[in-house]
């Protein structure tokens, strides 16, 4: 048996593939792994106008390589409580810690504009409104930890509850439709 030892190889193309400690990289922008998870509790969160977790909705992904780049893209079933109630934050998280926002506008409305990952609203909510809700982050972690993503809601404004995977009027009536949230994250050769 024979043992073939190198530090690139170099395809047709011109692209050079790295091998490091025995382990390959793809070319930059190729995806490595992905992983997938979903959860289809439902939950009613009380906020208290606070930013809370989503709790048992989240994913982890091993980076392969310091230069990879985490594509996280959540999908949540999501609705707030009926009444006058109107907006539902949305914050994305890394490893508990807070990831990404918009910038909040303070000039403009003052300490009321809170900076999120996703909003959604509704004029009011009323018993059945509820939405997928989804968007997508590009994150660099320049680690080789495991970094896990979740997400937090908040209704800033009434401090109301937020639900997921089911609307505010829930009964066992054959018209409600149950859902399931996802988070899928691609690892990105950098």
């Amino acid at each position: 048996m024979s043992t073939l030892k190198t530090n690139t190889i170099q395809a047709a193309t011109g692209t050079t593939v790295s091998i490091a400690n025995g382990t390959t990289f793809a070319p930059t922008g190729h995806v490595i792994q992905t992983v997938q998870t979903s959860m289809g509790d439902r939950l009613a969160i009380a906020t208290g106008g606070n930013f809370t977790k989503i709790t048992g909705f989240e994913a982890a992904i091993t980076p392969s390589s310091t230069s990879s780049k985490i594509l996280v893209q959540p999908n949540v079933n999501i609705s707030g409580p009926a009444g006058p109630n109107y907006t539902c934050g949305i914050r994305l998280y890394v490893n508990d810690a807070h990831l990404s926002d918009a910038s909040a506008n303070d000039a403009l409305y003052g300490s009321n504009d809170l900076g999120c990952f996703m909003e959604v609203g509704a004029q009011n909510w009323s018993n059945f409104t509820r939405y997928q809700v989804t968007s997508q982050y590009l994150h660099s972690p320049n680690s080789t930890s495991q970094q896990t993503y979740s997400l937090y809601v908040a209704d800033g404004r009434d401090n109301g509850t937020i639900y997921v995977n089911r609307q505010h009027y829930q009964t066992n009536q054959d018209y409600m439709y149950s859902t399931k949230s996802y988070f899928t994250l691609m690892e990105i050769a950098g």
